[in-house]
């Protein structure tokens, strides 16, 4: 954005040194790449709620998870040493 507001600038100035082609192309491919960066910036913001959300529920069901971990070698151990 700012080699853009140069090149506004500098046109501004200089007047007719590029050609309506080039100054058309520039222009159309400036409002792409604004129009693409907002869309990435909300890419980002969807992806990092999505992580922030994964990280929440993975660690709610490994703990659900390793409590019952814990109870099952509880009920193992009880078993094994009514055997011996």
């Amino acid at each position: 954005m700012r080699a853009f507001c140069r090149f506004e600038e500098l046109s501004s100035i200089v007047k007719n040194k590029t050609s309506i082609e080039e100054d058309s192309i520039t222009r159309e491919g400036i409002a792409k790449l604004a129009e693409n960066y907002q869309k990435y910036k909300s890419l980002l913001s969807e992806l990092e709620q999505c992580t922030k959300e994964y990280v929440k529920k993975k660690k709610s069901v490994q703990g659900v998870m390793f409590k019952s971990i814990r109870k099952m070698n509880t009920e193992i151990g009880k078993t094994q040493y009514r055997k011996t």
